[in-house]
């Protein structure tokens, strides 16, 4: 796709808050706050920005690379090459990184991690518990994080939050450290990749002692997405000794990761025992009623009104992902601002085209296949999971029926309603509300249904 200089440029400020959204928690936030898009060469397809800082360590860039390869994507459906000129001491150095999926070579001195502990100037605004939209998905993780940070090395440690991306995992990581802060000064905040590669570089330094310090020093340790261990051996050693230092002297530790530990391929048997000595719990994907919160809360927060046709728009089309719906909202706002336009049903379809139209297609999943599923599980008869009857032994069933058919199809309310005998939105709500409550209370249930989706959402051979 062709694009000139000045439509490229003019677009920046949307890429930046976008890539500024998928960045935070990360070291790399702080280069790209310091950042600003200088030129577009079309013929070339290189964009070509500056930021203020002396160096730039290999990871820093990959994670630049990846955040806004992203944001430009999303903004202008397609991803240029990106030239970054370091712009310290009036001493620029040229480095050009393809925006695509492969690793890019690099000839930047990779700057050494810090010693210091983390501070709150270092932590984004906005990720704190009073920020975060707390609905039955992630109602469990949000109250277990809060106990955390009340009462750290006593409530639940360790704390493992799992699940998949963009759900928040990070942000109560965040608000977790926010909260510790005025009474803990000794705290450390690193994604596991950091601390993968600050174990190398000690390695390699024979600084392995310091390395050490730095880690066993702390109030409590935060780490963010753990599963990077996996089948790394020296550093889940490691990571063994530093993790019994901590837990023994009764410092917090928290992680978070896409998985359960028993998920995570080739982890240590004894890392996974102890990542369950506390609580592991699961972030799902919100529903529909909870996206539609979100929206409304990142709207507010940036001082725009967005109608609410526009609110169920984004939240039915961005399903899967809380960090995606926030920067749809960043989106929109700033084409909203920068075309001098209402916010609309109209222009949530123009700014949002890419990012909808690349969507995933979602698992054709029918209603009769998971009717086939439950009735099945709790043998009772089609017939009878689709009567009138509500006797108990059938009520549950159905359910349960109506709630992975909310969860895992398309249908409306009143649709659903429809195929199951006719009954009304209400009472489908009724139905579903009630087992969005039970799961989250209920272990064998959670189980149950993870296993019923995961079972419809298999492909068929």
């Amino acid at each position: 796709m062709s694009a000139t200089d000045g439509d490229v440029l003019s677009q920046w400020p949307a890429i930046e808050e976008l890539a500024l959204t998928r960045s935070r928690g990360l070291p790399v936030h702080e280069l790209l706050r310091n950042s600003k898009a200088t030129s577009y060469d079309s013929e070339r397809d290189v964009l070509k920005l500056s930021i203020a800082t002396e160096k730039i360590a290999k990871t820093d860039l990959e994670g630049l690379r990846t955040c806004v390869s992203k944001a430009c994507y999303q903004v202008l459906g397609f991803q240029p090459k990106l030239e970054v000129i370091t712009t310290s001491h009036g001493n620029p150095a040229d480095v050009s990184v393809e925006l695509t999926g492969k690793t890019p070579t690099l000839s930047v001195t990779s700057a050494s991690g810090s010693n210091e502990f983390l501070t709150s100037s270092q932590l984004q605004t906005g990720l704190d518990f009073g920020h975060f939209v707390v609905g039955p998905s992630n109602q469990l993780a949000a109250a277990a994080a809060q106990a955390v940070a009340e009462n750290p090395g006593k409530a639940y440690n360790p704390l493992f939050i799992h699940g998949g991306v963009g759900l928040g995992k990070t942000h109560l990581l965040t608000a977790i450290a926010r909260k510790l802060l005025p009474r803990m000064p000794k705290i450390r905040m690193i994604s596991c990749e950091e601390f993968v590669n600050r174990f190398v570089g000690a390695l390699k330094s024979g600084n392995m002692e310091a390395f050490r310090r730095e880690l066993r020093d702390s109030d409590a340790l935060l780490i963010d997405d753990i599963h990077f261990l996996a089948g790394k051996e020296q550093t889940q050693e490691e990571f063994f000794h530093t993790f019994n230092h901590l837990y023994q002297l009764g410092k917090q530790i928290c992680l978070t990761s896409d998985s359960l530990p028993r998920d995570i391929p080739n982890l240590e048997d004894r890392l996974i025992s102890r990542f369950h000595w506390g609580l592991a719990v699961k972030v799902e994907p919100p529903c529909t009623e909870t996206r539609m919160a979100i929206v409304r809360k990142k709207a507010e927060l940036r001082g725009i009104e967005v109608p609410d046709d526009v609110v169920h728009f984004l939240a039915e089309n961005i399903v899967t992902n809380v960090r995606e719906l926030e920067g749809a909202v960043v989106q929109l706002a700033a084409l909203s601002s920068m075309s001098n336009r209402q916010i609309n049903l109209q222009l949530a379809h123009e700014a949002l085209r890419h990012l909808v139209k690349s969507k995933p297609t979602p698992a054709r999943i029918a209603t009769d296949d998971i009717i086939d599923v439950v009735c099945e599980h709790y043998n009772v008869r089609l017939n009878d999971l689709l009567s009138q009857r509500r006797t108990k032994n059938l009520a549950f069933p159905r359910h349960v029926a109506m709630y992975l058919t909310k969860e895992l199809t398309q249908l409306t309310l009143t649709e659903i309603g429809s195929f199951f005998g006719g009954r009304d939105h209400s009472t489908v709500l009724h139905a579903i509300n009630k087992i969005k409550g039970l799961r989250l209370k209920d272990s064998e249930l959670r189980n149950e249904l993870e296993r019923f989706e995961l079972q419809l959402r298999r492909p068929l051979n």
